[in-house]
C-alpha cells in the first residue's frame, strides 16, 4: 500500500512533464488559407511588406498574440523577383493560417 501512494505523485509528475510542453506550446503547423499572405518584418499592419506566401503553402509559425504569428518555417518569396527568401524572423497575420487540410476547404 505504501508503494501505491508513492507511485501516484511520481506518475502524475511524469505525465505533466511529458505532455505539458505540447499542451502549452504556441507552435502551429498548418497551411496558408488566404490567396496571398503578406510577410512583414515586425508584427504591425504599418510594417513594410518584405515577402509573400502563396495559398495552400505549408507553414510552421509561433502564435505571438495580438493576431500575429512569427514564422518558423514558410516558403516566403520576394514580391518583386518571386525568388525564395529567408524570413525566420518575420511575421504574418495569424488569421492567414489554418490547421484544416486544404482538400477540406
Amino acid at each position: 500500500m505504501k508503494y501505491n501512494k508513492a507511485l501516484f505523485p511520481i506518475a502524475f509528475l511524469m505525465f505533466i512533464s511529458l505532455f505539458a510542453n505540447s499542451v502549452f506550446c504556441s507552435e502551429i503547423s498548418g497551411w496558408v488559407k488566404s490567396e496571398t499572405c503578406w510577410v512583414v518584418k515586425e508584427p504591425s499592419k504599418d510594417a513594410k511588406i518584405i515577402g509573400i506566401i502563396l495559398k495552400k503553402a505549408a507553414v510552421t509559425v509561433e502564435d505571438v498574440g495580438n493576431g500575429w504569428a512569427k514564422i518558423i518555417f514558410a516558403p516566403v518569396r520576394d514580391p518583386q523577383t518571386g525568388k525564395y527568401i529567408d524570413c525566420t524572423e518575420c511575421y504574418i497575420q495569424r488569421s492567414n493560417v489554418t490547421t484544416v487540410v486544404p482538400g477540406r476547404w
